[in-house]
């Protein structure tokens, strides 16, 4: 058997068979990605000298720019009426971010287009068009996610069996060299667990091989594993076996070490699909919004008041506004369920926890984020402030909508539900429980906690440390994130990168947990020399 080497000392292209060591989903894995940006104009009806620029904007206040590169002259077709590049642009995209970006036409055409790279990626079949003003000239930029590769995740449940005398057992995977890849890898060592007496079988967590080796070459199945059983109390191995992956794909394998101890092997492979995939295959990203009415607030009249309406945002305004214009970029139409929860809303004598805040109970939704904006202060005026501070009745209502979406096959729509309060929750075990449930749907939950309360209990709901749990079962992933306004309270926008930066890795574990692959398949892009990156 071949060596294994730290990782420090391997050379730069032999680090990616390490890949899977330490994949847990990481928003290393997922919170950057690489688009490609096809820059086009039509409805011209002659002969153009045009080129495009791009330029990209470190800030929103766009008072840092960089350029990504320019085009050469577009190529003109008389029949289609339309000047195409051969050049097109590869950027950066991070989903929580506002990103301003703009075209500068120049040539026979001067315009400057402004818009964002989340416009372009959450636009539907990912196409911007807008018209050139004063002309019929439309730019159109399409979007793409940029991947050289399809990656394959292999799981492996190993459960070992046999008369065991309370030993702590690890396994180890590891890759055996081949003609391509000579030398051995190391794959995966799993967690140490103690034995038991009696035949009593040991579960080990699951393990993901890592990607590259299933890649590696078209024959995968033809790779070799080598499973390694060891006994860590006495630094003893037990026992180890090499066999094809062949044998192990989609039929449940056993491995006898010795006379008493034996494994079990399965391995179900899947799709590693990005967000920008689930993107390219038309995915929606839905928002619904529940709003603190309790009294803790103070009255709306009152300058010390979180829900203080004068000409300038108060914090639930500020929240609002810098996280929904960002997911706003990703709902086709724009429309926002939009509830309170805590007060006496439109004269009604009892506390609604889950009120829709238009007054519409057949359809909560509002037009835009500039609507939910509007329709709240007008709420404020219209709904006395009282409590408690429930959760679990909007979000228990949330989990009833998309299991009537599941029910009619359509699993293309993601539902992201935004919880402002100022205060401590009153139901935690049944806000526990709703969340358990919602953890199993294609929801996540982004809570922001408005003022200077004791926000303890939502960082036990932002579950970072253990999973949720209750007497039944365990939260199947993590789907809640908290952020307190007051830590960003200057910085809308790092509020909103906050507060959002876990959206795509959620995504992306919902689905792949539920083994729902995108509409579209991945498009590959091979590289050309006219690329520009940044």
């Amino acid at each position: 058997m071949g060596t294994t080497r730290p990782i420090e000392n391997i050379p730069k292209e032999e680090i990616y068979y390490f890949k899977g060591l330490k994949r847990t989903y990481s928003n290393d894995n997922f919170e950057a990605f690489k688009v490609k940006l096809e820059p086009c104009l039509t409805n011209i009806f002659s002969y153009k000298n045009v080129k495009i620029k791009l330029i990209y904007y470190d800030d929103s206040k766009k008072t840092i720019q960089r350029s990504c590169g320019e085009t050469e002259s577009g190529k003109f077709d008389s029949e289609t009426k339309r000047l195409s590049f051969e050049s097109f642009f590869l950027v950066d995209y991070r989903f929580e971010k506002e990103m301003p970006i703009e075209f500068r036409i120049y040539g026979d055409i001067n315009a400057t287009i402004y818009t964002s790279l989340p416009s372009i990626m959450g636009s539907r079949g990912q196409k911007f068009q807008k018209e050139i003003n004063g002309t019929d000239i439309i730019l159109e930029v399409k979007g793409y996610s940029y991947q050289n590769k399809i990656y394959s995740n292999l799981k492996i449940d190993v459960e070992i069996n046999g008369k065991i005398a309370e030993k702590a057992l690890k396994y180890s995977i590891i890759a055996k060299g081949s003609d391509e890849r000579p030398r051995d890898q190391k794959l995966y060592c799993s967690e140490l667990q103690q034995g038991q007496l009696n035949g009593k079988s040991i579960n080990f967590k699951q393990c993901v091989i890592p990607d590259i080796y299933i890649c590696s070459d078209e024959n995968y199945k033809k790779n070799k594993i080598c499973i390694e059983l060891k006994d860590c109390q006495r630094e003893k191995i037990i026992g180890t076996h090499t066999c094809f992956l062949d044998l192990l794909i989609l039929n449940k394998y056993t491995v006898k070490f010795n006379s008493s101890t034996s494994c079990t092997l399965f391995i179900d492979p899947i799709k590693n699909y990005s967000f920008i995939d689930y993107l390219r295959g038309g995915m929606q990203i839905n928002l619904s919004i529940a709003i603190d009415f309790t009294a803790s607030n103070l009255e709306p009249n009152d300058p010390k008041s979180l829900h203080y309406l004068s000409s300038y945002y108060n914090q639930y305004e500020m929240a609002i506004k810098s996280c929904g214009n960002i997911i706003a970029n990703y709902d086709y139409n724009k429309m926002f369920a939009t509830y309170g929860f805590g007060g006496k809303f439109y004269g009604k004598y009892e506390v609604d926890h889950c009120f829709p805040l238009n007054g519409n109970e057949n359809n909560p939704e509002i037009f835009g984020i500039d609507g939910v904006l509007k329709t709240y202060r007008e709420a404020l005026t219209k709904a006395k402030l009282h409590g408690p501070t429930y959760f679990h009745h909007f979000i228990e209502k949330m989990n009833n909508k998309v299991k009537k979406q599941i029910d009619n096959k359509d699993f293309n729509t993601y539902h992201i539900l935004m919880i402002l309060t100022d205060g401590i929750i009153e139901d935690s075990d049944d806000t526990i429980d709703a969340l358990i449930e919602a953890s199993f749907l294609p929801i996540s939950v982004i809570i922001i906690g408005i003022g200077n309360a004791d926000f303890t209990n939502m960082n036990i709901l932002d579950a970072d440390d253990a999973p949720l749990s209750n007497d039944k079962q365990k939260s199947s992933r993590d789907l809640v994130q908290f952020v307190p306004f007051n830590n960003y309270r200057n910085d809308p926008i790092k509020l909103a990168e906050e507060v959002l930066e876990e959206i795509p890795r959620q995504i992306v574990e919902y689905y792949q947990h539920q083994n729902i692959s995108p509409k579209e398949p991945i498009v590959n892009i091979s590289v050309k020399s006219s690329d520009f990156g940044f």
